[in-house]
């Protein structure tokens, strides 16, 4: 069974393919048009670590070349989805530079 992060969790890194999972999670979370991020349907969207899950955030290393990151989120009611994905990519290329970001907006808040 996973658990939801706790402060201690965040002293060693989520590493997934060289993307530190936390990291990008809180980046995408300091997003003014996000309002949290969630798993999607299923909940398809989400990092399964050792005791715990990080929602919203999903690496895909299938083969060469840099992981493929996608990112699940709830947007703030009225957001322009075109923004809100420009400032997602943005955020996580900060955190992950180089690497390909697909953004899913699953619900809206």
């Amino acid at each position: 069974m996973t658990r939801p992060a706790r402060p201690g969790d965040l002293d060693v890194p989520a590493l997934v393919a060289g993307v530190d999972v936390d990291r990008v999670a809180a980046a995408v979370l300091a997003c003014p048009l996000v309002a949290e991020l969630v798993t999607g349907e299923h909940g398809a969207v989400a990092t399964h670590l050792p005791g715990r899950r990080i929602a919203g955030v999903r690496v895909h290393d299938d083969g060469p070349g840099p992981a493929r990151i996608t990112v699940s989120v709830s947007a703030c009611y009225g957001a322009p989805m075109g923004r809100l994905v420009e400032q997602v990519r943005s955020a996580v290329a900060v955190r992950a530079p180089g690497h390909p970001v697909d953004v899913v907006v699953a619900d809206v808040a």
